[in-house]
């Protein structure tokens, strides 16, 4: 673990409150990236971190901290002679966890070799946690489209804290999420919080983890509806607002007679599938490389209802293929197809878009990204952008790959900037449309991302299994399903 209980160096205190840029902008990503190797100390790789603003243990025991309180400590990169870096671009993966909590505390890159993280855990989560940072990549090399080789990896400290409540008490319950909650393209500060779960739940039969009652309810302070639904052993994600988790005749109430109209990678076909099968009732299978598909599905409580799942790979203009992303809509015959599909029946009453993981392998410049995001804007707004346009339109960020999918080119800090810069740009050409919502996926999945368990690398929502996965049997698909639940909101309330 790399400390230092230093007074912070006051020529860094002048430099960083110059700056009040954060890295989520997606003008600075550019500019930032494409300055990099423009100075020579851009060339000199991060080999040490140390944190400073953090009160030291004593007795080599637990930090102590107060929830409810906004904790900011900074992360300084330094080169393999001890100086300072003097630009930014380092990639730190931040990670926060308790028995009862996972979120990813939020990280500002100053460009001048020092990162702000803000920590906070909310009161009513009094605990012991693991509070840990790990460099992914340095100098911006995960922007780069061959980025394994210089994927890091490295934990650079790994502390325990100790929050307590300044006096004893519940948590203060959030506003219920609706469509006008996810206006907002701004990144989400989301958590992963479980107040009720079964320590010796085990996977069954079916591969699943049902481990409480079916009638379990949320705790009304994280999320409203029957937690079990999520089978995740009572974790539940909630960000600026509590989200419900639907019912299936709530569900089929909203959905009878709409349109969905799904265009992205292949996370969501398996969205598609557990939105069918985990909320609406049904036992379909979608096969792995059908990606492009047309599913009617009628409520097998009442064959009278029925909603229509349109959803359109974009990760290849043949849905065979990979690794082609958003330039797949530079092909006239693709193009031809999503209009196709677009419009067969009618509008769609809700359009989840996505630029999606193939994009990470697409494009040797961010520039190059940054001009498809463009051109894909105007594309959609040539198709969403007439008057009267009722659909509620859902960006939806693509994910942070996980496990070994880390070092991968679509790997969670390229992913982040292409996140910021296809919200940005989607956000100013469809601004005027009535029902513009945003869900930052990348948020969601994030404390999850370091290992397999929910996730295989690239997929979050693979259907329940007994077959082998990664070193073991079993995994958990509760991140994705409880994505369908947020799309929900967006489409319903």
């Amino acid at each position: 673990m790399l400390t230092r209980d230093l007074i912070f160096p006051s020529q860094l205190k002048g430099r960083l409150t110059s700056s009040s840029v954060l890295y989520s902008s997606s003008e600075v990503i550019l500019q930032r990236v494409s300055e990099n190797g423009t100075k020579e100390c851009h060339n000199i790789t991060t080999r040490a971190a140390y944190f400073f603003g953090l009160p030291m243990p004593g007795n080599e025991g637990p930090i102590t901290m107060s929830t409810g309180v906004v904790h900011k400590f900074w992360i300084v990169s330094y080169a393999a002679d001890g100086r300072r870096r003097c630009t930014g671009g380092d990639f730190y993966e931040t990670d926060l966890s308790g028995h009862k909590w996972k979120s990813r505390p939020p990280i500002t890159d100053y460009g001048n070799g020092s990162y702000l993280v803000e920590l906070k855990v909310d009161k009513g989560f009094e605990g012991n946690y693991t509070l840990k940072a790990i460099l992914l990549y340095s100098n911006f090399h995960g922007m780069d489209k061959n980025p394994e080789p210089w994927a890091l990896e490295t934990q650079v400290f790994q502390l325990q804290i100790h929050f307590v409540n300044n006096k004893i008490q519940r948590p203060s319950p959030l506003p219920l999420c609706t469509s006008k909650s996810l206006k907002s393209a701004k990144t989400w500060l989301g958590k992963w919080t479980r107040m009720k779960f079964d320590e010796s739940c085990k996977l069954d039969e079916e591969g699943r983890y049902r481990c409480l009652p079916d009638d379990e309810q949320c705790d009304d302070s994280q999320c409203s509806g029957a937690l079990e639904r999520l089978e995740s052993n009572g974790w539940v994600y909630s960000a600026h607002c509590k989200f419900r988790i639907w019912s299936f005749s709530d569900a089929w109430k909203c959905l009878d007679g709409k349109k969905l109209f799904f265009w992205g990678d292949s996370n969501h076909r398996d969205t598609v599938r557990n939105l069918v099968n985990f909320v609406l009732g049904h036992n379909i299978e979608i096969p792995l490389m059908t990606r492009t598909f047309t599913l009617n599905v009628t409520n097998p409580s009442n064959p009278k209802q029925q909603v229509r799942l349109f959803q359109v790979f974009n990760g290849h203009s043949d849905s065979l293929k990979n690794y082609m992303g958003l330039k797949s809509l530079s092909v006239k015959e693709y193009r031809e197809l999503v209009k196709e599909e677009f419009f067969r029946g009618g509008q769609p009453d809700a359009v989840i878009l996505n630029s999606g993981l193939h994009d990470g392998h697409a494009w040797k410049r961010t520039q190059d990204f940054a001009i498809a995001a463009e051109i894909a804007s105007y594309f959609w707004w040539s198709l969403l952008g007439g008057d009267g346009c009722k659909a509620r339109i859902v960006i939806r960020n693509t994910i942070a790959t996980a496990g070994h999918a880390r070092a991968s080119p679509s790997n969670p800090q390229k992913m982040a900037a292409f996140n910021s810069i296809l919200s940005d740009e989607f956000g100013r050409r469809l601004k005027s449309l009535e029902n513009l919502m945003f869900v930052d996926n990348f948020d969601m999945t994030f404390p999850w991302h370091y290992n397999h368990d929910c996730s295989d690398g690239t997929h979050y929502g693979v259907e329940p299994s007994l077959s082998p996965w990664m070193d073991r049997v079993g995994h958990f698909n509760f991140v994705d399903l409880m994505l369908v639940h947020v799309l929900l909101t967006g489409i319903c309330l």
